[in-house]
């Protein structure tokens, strides 16, 4: 087990010891600066949980801090608040929610969870790869778009140096999976499989899951909506995941739904 993971599981257990009901009104969610500082696959990241609180009906107030990174016990973003409590990233506020019986899963069964929790693997284990390659490894992305939002809460010249060192450190991160090596052509080709994945896996329902939403539905809504909506040098992704209908207009509709009532 990782380090990470050990500092997740004992801040969701002391969580636990609150009580939806008498604490959730003081939840606090924070984010980087969506406009200026959030890169492409962080901005997914946080849009998910948002959509996931929406979806579980739990209230939230949103905070955008430059140092929300640091905020977070393990560096993942976004960072939920309760009370002295802070939980980091999707996976551990859906944990957190899920545990305390507010989750969107509870009517599945176990074949059912299963394959959502495949379907969760392709958008975290393909898709967001994708995005942290094409933000990170993407020479031209990386200098015309991404150096200029991770320096943008910096003075210089902490502004010109940091970038240079975060990008170090990411492609570190993606050489132990494998992906610093990949050409574009062959980002877009998983990205591309991971679309038909789930396009074939929606189909024509509602959701990913049937009629009811999930929580791999906020997964895959912040992933959608984050891709279709960010301008980059390269709009090779935004076209690639405009070739399945399917989940264009599911995208649409989720965000019709919980973004614009």
């Amino acid at each position: 087990m990782a380090a990470g993971d050990s500092v997740l599981i004992g801040l969701v257990e002391e969580a636990l010891s609150m009580h939806v009901d008498s604490e959730w009104h003081e939840a606090k969610l924070y984010t980087p600066f969506f406009k200026d500082q959030a890169q492409l696959y962080e901005f997914a990241d946080c849009l998910a949980v948002q959509t996931f609180l929406r979806m579980a009906q739990l209230p939230v107030q949103t905070k955008q801090r430059p140092n929300t990174e640091f905020i977070s016990p393990t560096g993942e973003m976004p960072v939920l608040q309760m009370g002295s409590i802070l939980i980091p990233g999707f996976t551990g506020i859906v944990d957190l929610v899920r545990k305390k019986d507010a989750g969107l899963s509870s009517h599945l069964t176990d074949v059912q969870k299963a394959d959502m929790a495949a379907q969760m693997a392709v958008i975290d284990n393909i898709l967001r790869r994708v995005e942290m390659y094409i933000v990170w490894l993407h020479d031209e992305t990386y200098s015309r778009v991404t150096s200029t939002r991770f320096g943008s809460v910096y003075k210089w010249p902490l502004s010109s140096v940091l970038p240079v060192l975060k990008r170090r450190e990411m492609r570190e991160k993606m050489n132990t999976i494998d992906w610093a090596n990949k050409t574009l052509v062959d980002v877009m080709e998983a990205a591309d499989k991971a679309f038909r994945c789930l396009s074939c896996h929606l189909g024509t329902q509602d959701y990913l899951m049937g009629s009811r939403v999930t929580e791999a539905d906020a997964l895959l809504f912040g992933h959608l909506f984050a891709i279709l909506t960010t301008r980059l040098p390269t709009m090779e992704l935004s076209n690639a995941l405009r070739k399945y209908p399917n989940l264009v207009e599911y995208a649409e509709r989720v965000e019709n739904e919980y973004f614009k009532k």
